[in-house]
């Protein structure tokens, strides 16, 4: 997640849309008082900044995960906290309504049965997880699914500018950054990839049942995107 004050966007990161490579793609051309999330791959590099408060709490709270667990991430105690995936109401509420108002704020979207297969062999191979089958996976209540509609929608509200098509990623970013007058040269550092071992078009891991179940759990991306199984 970006809150670029020097060229005024804030970016809200979604699952398993290249979310990271945007993100490592923006954070080099962003100001010293910008507001970059760490994720994974980059904690341990001076790319994430601003993203806690400086009290003695909010330190603790970025350095220690037991205090994280101990404590809610939106508790009025932290003076601010900003995270991967973060929503976009609660965005609102940490930069105020001013900010929030005049920036250009926008996300990426993906075809929510691919969405689903990305994310289950991410979690299989990119974090050796120990997971069932795809079937039990998406059909038991247990198991999350990437659903990222309440990252940037507030009820019926859409709360960014614009949704971009992950498929258009690439093009789409350009155009971002023409829009925001941002020297970018289109080229993306490919974060979390070759982890697709055994990728199959995304059709073919599903059955009617699972079909179903992700046309039910997604219906509001199908529906305001007109996202389609084939």
């Amino acid at each position: 997640m970006i809150v670029s004050h020097k060229h005024r966007f804030i970016f809200i990161k979604t699952h398993k849309t290249a979310g990271s490579s945007v993100e490592m793609g923006l954070a080099p051309l962003c100001g010293p008082s910008d507001i970059i999330t760490p994720m994974e791959s980059n904690a341990s590099t001076e790319i994430p900044r601003n993203f806690h408060g400086n009290s003695s709490l909010d330190k603790l709270y970025a350095r220690s995960r037991f205090t994280r667990k101990l404590i809610n991430r939106h508790s009025g105690l932290l003076k601010s906290w900003y995270y991967e995936h973060m929503p976009a109401w609660r965005v609102r509420e940490q930069v105020g309504t001013e900010v929030w108002d005049s920036y250009y704020k926008f996300c990426f979207e993906r075809n929510p049965w691919d969405k689903v297969v990305s994310y289950y062999l991410w979690k299989k191979h990119g974090q050796g997880r120990t997971v069932p089958p795809f079937r039990e996976y998406v059909l038991l209540k247990s198991h999350r699914l990437p659903l990222d509609a309440g990252l940037y929608f507030d009820a019926d509200d859409l709360l960014v500018d614009d949704v971009y098509e992950f498929r258009d990623l690439k093009h789409s970013l350009n155009r971002i950054c023409e829009k925001l007058q941002i020297s970018f040269d289109g080229e993306l550092p490919r974060e979390k990839h070759g982890i697709k071992t055994d990728r199959k078009p995304y059709q073919k891991y599903y059955d009617g049942d699972t079909k179903a179940k992700v046309s039910e759990m997604f219906a509001r991306e199908i529906s305001t995107f007109k996202y389609s199984f084939d």
